[in-house]
């Protein structure tokens, strides 16, 4: 989370700026993003006056380079209205350009999605969205790696993509949904005894928690390490056991476990006790599944 916001923290500033910010064109980005093609400089000129003309073929550059809509002053654009003056309508001085009206603007969005084959992010495409979301949060709840793949099938689908603080919220439901989703699968997997065996790796024993002698791996190969992990190998199995049934049966994929396995050094044991772990879905994930596929190969026989 950032500091002055509730919200997910997904992406750098920079990050945000390269997809939602105003293009800071280079001469020859200009060039190649304010040529127009045939069907581009007819919607130009059917354009009645030459400020709507100029802001239209502003627009259409900037809609090539980042598939975005924006609302901008003109000292914001000064150096692409120049180019686009001087390559268009040499005879334009800049002071007679003036800035569009709202009704104008969204007139011109209208032509640049018609032109592009592009449509907006309604309510509808939006509902689309947070299903495909749903769907890759299964197979990873990564924020960034369900934020990649929306964007990815935005552009597949011709969407122009919703503001980031609207993917930021989403990405944020889908992936609470999905860990809830795994701990209400895990809940009615988990029998009694299984429940038991789980607490048990909560208790602390000569100064040490049971369930930290995960991370611990044999100081030497004398006779004592040895049987010591023996011992730990086969207090270990039976929750190692119910973590390989319960994957087997709740669609987690490989990068998911890999997900839930990479937070597990992240925690430690007194949280999840005073938190209730199997009431609290990441802790749940993390205590009853991931260490014993994390650790599973090097501490179970």
């Amino acid at each position: 989370m950032s500091v002055n916001s509730r919200r997910l923290s997904i992406l750098t500033k920079n990050e945000i700026d390269d997809l939602y910010g105003l293009p800071c064109f280079s001469d020859d980005d200009r060039c190649l993003f304010f040529d127009l093609s045939a069907a581009e400089q007819k919607a130009v000129d059917a354009v009645y006056t030459r400020s709507s003309a100029v802001h239209l073929i502003l627009q259409i550059g900037y809609f090539k380079a980042k598939q975005q809509f924006f609302v901008y002053g003109r000292e914001a654009v000064l150096d692409d209205l120049h180019y686009i003056l001087q390559r268009y309508f040499p005879d334009q001085v800049l002071d007679k350009i003036k800035t569009l009206s709202k009704p104008t603007r969204l007139e011109q969005q209208q032509i640049i999605l018609q032109l592009f084959d592009y449509r907006l992010c309604d309510g509808e495409a939006k509902a689309a969205l947070e299903q495909k979301a749903q769907r890759v949060a299964m197979l990873s709840t990564q924020p960034i790696y369900i934020l990649r793949e929306t964007l990815q099938y935005l552009t597949n689908q011709r969407l122009v993509a919703p503001g980031y603080t609207y993917l930021q919220d989403m990405v944020s439901r889908v992936a609470t949904g999905e860990r809830r989703r795994i701990t209400g699968l895990l809940e009615k997997a988990m029998t009694p005894d299984v429940d038991k065996q789980l607490e048990a790796l909560l208790e602390s024993e000569e100064g040490m928690y049971r369930i930290s002698l995960l991370k611990h791996e044999p100081k030497d190969f004398s006779y004592r390490e040895l049987r010591q992990e023996v011992d730990r190998r086969k207090f270990f199995q039976p929750p190692y056991e119910f973590g390989q049934s319960f994957l087997g049966t709740a669609g987690l994929s490989n990068e998911s476990v890999k997900y839930y396995a990479s937070l597990v050094p992240f925690y430690s044991v007194y949280p999840s006790i005073s938190c209730g772990a199997w009431r609290n879905p990441q802790h749940a994930c993390i205590c009853c599944v991931s260490p014993f596929i994390a650790f599973g190969k090097s501490t179970i026989i």
